[in-house]
């Protein structure tokens, strides 16, 4: 696995001399880690570095955006450029399981080619092409455009056969048995562009079963047209997202969703799980992988991406598979707070609350904001008691610039709805909207602002609902001098209302007279 944490001295504090755009692309790097038209820039001007200089930057690179394919190829290829193979396949080794993208496996097997088998005789780089085809088309077999690879895996395991016949020997039926299960499994796959390789799979069971011939490909031949109608299909729905991935790979975009990548995104994803082609469980759950795998070399940079496929895993019962897709994309966006909140309501659902707990201290220690206090202080009450929610609101008030007024409104409804004692715990919330109501007040008179007229809305709400009428009315009146007059308009109707309910007719007349004269 790469590091978890980005050595910022290798990109700041280079060992080479620098020219004036790198220098300016590691500052905005410092500044922004995931500015990848930045890493861009300065990855190939690193890459024709001497390996010692190249090799921290690349690293930097892959950790913070693991997601990026085009940094791991830009890696490897820089080793083999400076004919370090060994550190070349280990780097592919770090990132090609993770990442079951086709730019990425045709350049490893590239690499197989020309470093493992190119001064080998026939049957030996044959022996030694067959298992990286095989871990390749494992990983990325599913892609409706892997079909030359399907049909060079063939090819090569059906070799074996073919040199036995043309020195006079047996085929063996081992060797039958792979031959076709190399053709059943390429038929069958999705791949798009196999219509010649079937009519050579017909040709070859028919020389090879005779009678047998019809029986023997039956089933396959049905399983076959229905691959072939859904790699049609699949067809239509990568292209929106192969597009946007085929510039990451060479141009490291920003990535941001658009809508129409996320509809699309989602299209597929529905598809691949309405299952057209019934799979098994553990093969479409493969299948889901690749989606996810997909989507994400175009939007990787989407925390709706991660989300809602982690969402759909969790719904499937898959709760090992939901974690590992949360985590892959914390690890992509490490200060999402979608992401954080998402796994704290995961693993707080699988009964982990320590998890939870620490995910939300960590959203409150990265990224802080007013929707992360107010997780955390649901979650203190809800899951750990009065002394927890209290105490996450203490946190929260130490950091000033990110607890608006919504945070003390969470904790005043906390208060009242969760405390132990009505009474008590109904003017303990009506002292935390005091408190918000007159930091507001300061903070407005020293900015020559004014209140927030949701401040005063939700404060008014709350004492509504505790029932507390004198402190109301005092409230809606401070309100009307707080606020400028469009937001005090607000108001009006609920004084109203309350004098219609709880006052006199004088009462009711007055407050009438005053509000048409505003």
């Amino acid at each position: 696995r790469p590091p978890t944490s980005v050595p910022w001295a290798c990109v700041c504090d280079m060992g080479w001399e620098r020219s004036p755009v790198a220098l300016r692309m590691s500052e905005r790097i410092r500044a922004d880690p995931l500015d990848t038209d930045a890493w861009r820039i300065l990855l190939a001007e690193a890459a024709r570095q001497p390996p010692a200089d190249f090799r921290p930057v690349f690293e930097a690179a892959v950790t913070a955006m693991p997601e990026a394919s085009a940094a791991w190829m830009g890696w490897a290829e820089a080793e083999l450029g400076a004919s370090e193979v060994e550190q070349a396949e280990a780097v592919f080794e770090l990132c090609l399981l993770r990442l079951p993208q086709l730019p990425l496996w045709h350049l490893f097997l590239k690499f197989v080619r020309e470093h493992k088998v190119a001064q080998l005789e026939r049957s030996a780089a044959r022996a030694q092409l067959v298992p990286a085809l095989e871990l390749l088309l494992e990983a990325v077999g599913a892609d409706p455009s892997a079909g030359p690879l399907w049909t060079e895996y063939v090819s090569l395991t059906a070799a074996a056969e073919a040199g036995a016949e043309a020195d006079g020997a047996l085929v063996s039926a081992a060797e039958l048995s792979a031959t076709r299960k190399a053709y059943q499994a390429a038929l069958t796959s999705c791949a798009a562009g196999l219509d010649g390789l079937l009519r050579e799979y017909e040709a070859w069971e028919t020389r090879t079963s005779g009678s047998q011939a019809k029986a023997m490909m039956h089933d396959t031949l049905e399983k076959a047209a229905a691959a072939r109608k859904a790699s049609r299909e699949r067809l239509a729905l990568y292209a929106p997202l192969r597009a946007a991935a085929a510039v990451a790979h060479g141009h490291f975009p920003p990535g941001v969703a658009t809508p129409r990548l996320l509809a699309a995104w989602r299209k597929l994803w529905a598809y691949e799980a309405s299952n057209a082609q019934r799979l098994d469980p553990p093969k479409l759950a493969a299948r889901m992988r690749f989606a996810l795998a997909q989507g994400a070399a175009a939007l990787w940079r989407a925390p709706q991406l991660w989300h809602e496929a982690a969402r759909w895993l969790e719904g499937e019962g898959n709760a090992p598979a939901a974690r590992e897709v949360w985590r892959r994309g914390l690890a992509a966006l490490p200060r999402e707070p979608l992401l954080y909140l998402g796994l704290a309501g995961f693993e707080e659902r699988q009964g982990k609350m320590d998890d939870a707990a620490a995910l939300l201290d960590t959203l409150v220690a990265k990224a802080p904001s007013a929707a992360a206090h107010v997780a955390r202080l649901r979650f203190g009450w809800r899951a750990r008691g009065a002394a927890a929610g209290r105490a996450a609101f203490a946190l929260a008030r130490r950091q000033p610039a990110h607890s608006p007024w919504p945070v003390y409104a969470a904790a005043a409804q906390l208060e009242y709805m969760l405390g132990e004692e009505r009474a008590a715990a109904a003017e303990t919330g009506r002292r935390v909207y005091a408190l918000a109501l007159a930091k507001a007040e300061a903070s407005a008179q020293a900015k020559g602002g004014s209140v927030p007229a949701g401040l005063v809305l939700s404060y008014a709400s709350y004492l509504r609902a505790s029932a507390d009428l004198p402190n109301l009315r005092e409230l809606l009146e401070r309100g009307l001098l707080l606020l400028p007059a469009a937001e005090a308009a607000q108001l009006w109707p609920i004084y109203a209302q309350v004098e219609a309910q709880f006052g006199t007719a004088a009462s009711q007349a007055e407050l009438a007279k005053r509000r048409a004269a505003a």
